[in-house]
């Protein structure tokens, strides 16, 4: 997930809540399960303690007794931290077997055993028959097991809220995947349109999608006009020229027929950048390269067959282009001539996809260029009167061509020891 993505905040915010739900239920839970464990232990104590009480008693010799004192073998083992007394304020008067020699003091408010371990306490006062003296009876338990009972009752809940969590986490992952999933296929709609396989956005499912198809098929019929009219006009401009210039032309003397010339070629270059440009703005516009490739060398082999130039073709794996084949040609013929003229003996040309793009290698096996010259003729590939004779024409053709649609024509040494020119287009998906 890239960061500040629909999907990542979605799943932080719903992330974060749970685990926040989740240590609140845990707290809560917590207190409720201490609160039972506390009384439970406590009651327990509190039945020691009533039974302490029923068996004291004072004999006619005026000695304190319980007997028979509490069975629980827990109160019989030597500091074992269950442990009971009973005490008038001044002095111990009956002890549990299990405290030996010490004692829970004379008031029995001791909170700690005779061996330094910590106690839970419970103490009641009451007065035993026969003497209105008032007591206190103490028992106790050892605050490590009352803590390891808790303990043991909160083990399992703190799995099952972490399973819990788990199952809710992995919820809520699929509900945003599956949430989105209008948006990813809207994604994709978009991207067909923009690949020229579709015209107009299908109905989203989802409610929220649909104002924003409407606007986008809005948008694609507005550019859809503007491109028409943007058409018509390139070619309401190129009649308009054509008959004022042959005009000229039958007027003008030999002296101009050179200036003449030029003009007609600068307004035809123009207008086909015009047109190469809306092309390249028209989702639907697309070729394949093989006919055009077939094209050419219809064109070219007559010319090659002359200077014994052998041309080899590879397209049949390269992908369509999304543009205008007349454009495709163009650039294509007027680097293979330029390769053709300057070849020894072979000339080659492939096709393939090299990503989203389609890449068309033309080499050849002639004396080349020098990085030097190169750079140069790129540089004035869009000024027709300053190309040099050669190779530079049609440089300046292709690179003119293929920058209208958003391409990029690079020369550099190819494996034939002459020119190479990588041309780079987009290709359709």
């Amino acid at each position: 997930m890239k960061p500040g993505s629909i999907r990542a905040r979605l799943l932080a915010w719903s992330g974060g809540l749970t685990v926040l739900a989740l240590l609140l239920a845990w707290l809560a839970l917590s207190a409720v399960l201490s609160d039972f464990v506390d009384r439970r232990l406590g009651a327990e104590l509190d039945a020691a303690a009533r039974g302490v009480m029923a068996a004291s008693d004072w004999d006619a010799a005026g000695n304190f007794t319980v007997a028979p004192p509490p069975a629980d073998p827990r109160f019989e083992r030597p500091l074992s931290g269950w442990y009971w007394q009973v005490a008038d304020g001044d002095a111990v008067l009956a002890r549990a077997p299990s405290l030996l020699a010490g004692d829970l003091g004379p008031d029995g408010r001791g909170m700690t055993g005779p061996d330094g371990a910590a106690l839970v306490t419970r103490r009641v006062a009451f007065t035993a028959p026969g003497d209105g003296r008032a007591l206190s009876v103490t028992v106790t338990l050892p605050a490590a097991e009352a803590a390891a009972e808790l303990a043991g009752v909160r083990r399992p809940v703190i799995v099952a809220l972490a399973v819990l969590g788990v199952a809710l986490l992995s919820a809520q992952v699929a509900a945003v995947r599956v949430g989105l999933a209008d948006l990813t296929a809207f994604t994709g709609a978009v991207a067909r349109i923009r690949d020229g396989r579709a015209l107009a956005v299908p109905q989203p499912r989802a409610a929220e999608l649909r104002p924003l198809a409407a606007e986008l098929d809005r948008l694609i019929a507005v550019n859809a006009a503007q491109l028409a009219r943007a058409r018509a006009h390139a070619g309401d401009l190129a009649h308009a020229l054509k008959t004022p210039l042959a005009v000229l032309a039958n007027r003008a003397g030999p002296d101009d027929a050179d200036l003449i010339a030029r003009m007609d070629r600068t307004i035809r270059w123009h207008l086909k950048r015009a047109r190469a440009t809306a092309a390249g703005l028209d989702p639907a516009a697309h070729c394949a390269v093989a006919p055009v490739l077939e094209d050419v060398a219809v064109v070219l082999r007559p010319e090659a067959r002359r200077r014994g130039v052998d041309l080899c073709f590879a397209a049949d794996r390269a992908p369509d282009f999304r543009g205008d084949a007349e454009d495709l040609a163009e650039i294509l013929g007027a680097l293979c001539e330029n390769a053709v003229a300057w070849a020894a003996g072979n000339v080659r040309i492939a096709a393939q996809r090299a990503g989203a793009d389609l890449v068309i290698e033309i080499e050849d096996d002639g004396p080349g260029i020098p990085a030097a010259s190169r750079d140069r003729l790129m540089a004035r590939g869009a000024r027709l009167d300053e190309t040099t004779q050669g190779h530079g024409l049609g440089l300046a053709i292709a690179a003119d061509r293929a920058a209208a649609y958003g391409g990029e024509v690079s020369l550099g040494t190819g494996a034939l020891g002459g020119l190479l020119a990588r041309v780079t287009l987009p290709a359709r998906d």
